[in-house]
Order: structure tokens, then sequence, then C-alpha cells
């Protein structure tokens, strides 16, 4: 039991390497948020009103600077990073989850600058307004360094993530995890091959539908089309039912995922999938 157990944390700090950084820097920014409450009551230090206003300013002004650097470098890269999905299909999904949870943090990242930038500003229009009370006003400049500091890390884990290397290896592997839980190891050399049986079936419904119509939207593509487009003609022309849809998408995640994961193992759960997803297709011929 507790072998398992520690097999199972060690499994999960591979999928998430900065699961301890996270951990560490909440419980500091914890332990500091106390200090700068505990200074309202109790200064530890005396602000010079012209200091701290232009502290401030160079605070949003560094600030501002990094994040247009990173925010210009980011959308570089997601153009770029959304071609090789266009050369290599089966890193589509990887690239779609990846690009996704890159966009959520990148406008959590915009919102923390925003709320920082008018913090500072604040700072320096009213920071000598002396109708405020003392404890307010060293809270207002506190809580402000603090997001700054906090702000600062986050665009620097950011920049750390997008530039990882093993990047599609780990999102490919949670993925995964998440489409099977079944921890049953399966024959990947029968998945793969049970894939393959399964790719020439719906390229040959596609071509079928094709020749029966002069045209299909998205489906007169020189070469081998997408899998992802051969199932929306698929669905969309009544050649699969949106359950068989279902079955075939999660398998085509989970034979995409494969390719790019480190262990490149499968479950048993995917393998019977396969082959009742197969026998499916065989009865539509």
């Amino acid at each position: 039991m507790h072998r398992k157990r520690n097999g199972s944390i060690q499994q999960t700090m591979h999928q998430y390497p900065y699961l301890i950084g996270l951990l560490s820097f909440g419980i500091l920014t914890g332990i500091v948020q106390v200090m700068v409450i505990l200074d309202c009551f109790f200064p530890l230090l005396e602000y010079a009103p012209d200091a701290v206003s232009s502290v401030m300013s160079t605070c949003s002004e560094v600030l501002a600077g990094l994040y247009g650097i990173t925010l210009t470098g980011y959308i570089f890269f997601a153009d770029r990073f959304k071609d090789t999905s266009r050369d290599d299909e089966s890193l589509y999904d990887a690239v779609q989850a990846l690009l996704l949870r890159y966009n959520h943090l990148a406008g959590f990242i915009s919102l923390m600058c925003l709320i920082c930038t008018v913090m500072a500003e604040g700072i320096v229009l009213y920071g000598t307004n002396t109708l405020l009370p003392n404890s307010v006003h060293r809270f207002w400049i506190n809580e402000t360094l603090l997001l700054n500091f906090g702000t600062f890390n986050l665009i620097l884990y950011f920049v750390i993530s997008v530039l990882d290397p093993h990047k599609v290896a780990r999102i490919s592997n949670q993925k995964k995890a998440k489409i099977s839980e079944d921890t049953t190891t399966g024959d990947i050399e029968e998945f793969m091959a049970l894939w393959g049986e399964i790719e020439d079936n719906l390229l040959a419904l596609r071509e079928e539908l094709i020749s029966k119509m002069r045209f299909i939207p998205g489906a007169n593509t020189k070469g081998k089309p997408q899998m992802v487009q051969t199932l929306e003609v698929l669905r969309n022309y009544g050649r699969i039912s949106m359950s068989l849809w279902r079955k075939l998408d999660k398998l085509r995640q989970y034979h995409n995922l494969t390719l790019h994961d480190v262990n490149m193992a499968v479950s048993q759960e995917m393998c019977d999938l396969a082959k009742s997803v197969r026998a499916e297709l065989e009865n539509k011929k």
C-alpha cells in the first residue's frame, strides 16, 4: 500500500514537474501576506512618500515592458506552434491543449498586470493623501509590491512552460490518463494495427461518399485528408452515428497522444474499444 502510494506521488510529480515550485511559491506568498497584514498595525519600516512614488513608477514601467516582450514573443510562438500540427497530424490534440492552457495563463497574466498598474498608479497619484489612515496606506503599498513580485514570477513561470522541450510529452501523458483511467496494459502493436484498419475503413467510407456527391465542404483536399476532417464529414452526412463518432474521436486522440507519450503504452480498455469500433465499421461495408 505504501509503495503504491509512493508510486502514485512520483507519477503525479512526473506529470506536473512544476507542482513543487508552485506549492512552495504559494506557501511563501501566504507567509508574506500575513507579514503584510501585520505590518499595517506593527510597522517595521517607515516609507518616504517620494521614494515610494519613484519605486511604484519604476515597477509599473518594468512590469509593462516585460509583459509586452513576453506577449509579443508568445504571439510569434503560437503561430509557429500551430504550424507543427499541420505538418504532423498526430500533434493536433497536444498542440490544441497546450495553446488553450497558455492562452488562459496569458489572460490571467494580463489581468494581474492591469491590477498591478492601477494599484501602483493609485499610490503615485494619491500616496501623499493625508486623509488615508496609515494602516490602509501601508497595506496598499505592501500589497502592490507583493502583487508585482507575484506577477514577475508568474511571467517567469509562463516563459519556462512555453520553452519546456518536453511539454508535448507531458500534456500527452496527462490527456491520455483522462481519456482512459484503466491501468491494465494492453498490446500496443495490436492497438496500432487496429487503428490502421479503422483509418483505412474511414477513408474508404469518405471516398465512397465523395464519389456519390459532387461537392462536400472540406472534403475535396489533395492528398491524405486529416482524420479530424474525415470524421466530421462522415458524421455530418450521416455515414456514422454520433455515438460512433465519439468513440472514433476518442480513439483518434488516444492514438495521437500515444505517439508522443514517453511511455508509449496503451490500456486494455482502449484496445477493446478499438476492436468493437472496427467491427462496427466492418458492418457498414
